[in-house]
């Protein structure tokens, strides 16, 4: 206890329950931050599977539309 004594000291005009206040919501954003970046990169990743077979696809057709010019 004597700590947060001397830390109300330290900082005049604030008190520690603001401190404690704004330390909470900071975690809370931290965790919400931390969810949405977990949604994006899931996202992301969805996104680079539908690219990689759609460039599958392409190739393929490519390929066809090649080996049909060629007869």
């Amino acid at each position: 206890m004597g700590q947060i004594r001397d830390f109300d000291q330290m900082i005049p005009g604030e008190s520690v329950q603001h401190l404690i206040s704004e330390n909470t919501t900071l975690k809370h954003r931290v965790q919400q931050l931390a969810r949405e970046h977990r949604k994006l990169q899931e996202r992301l990743e969805g996104a680079r599977s539908n690219l990689r077979f759609s460039d599958k696809r392409i190739a393929a057709l490519e390929a066809k539309l090649l080996g049909r010019d060629q007869t």
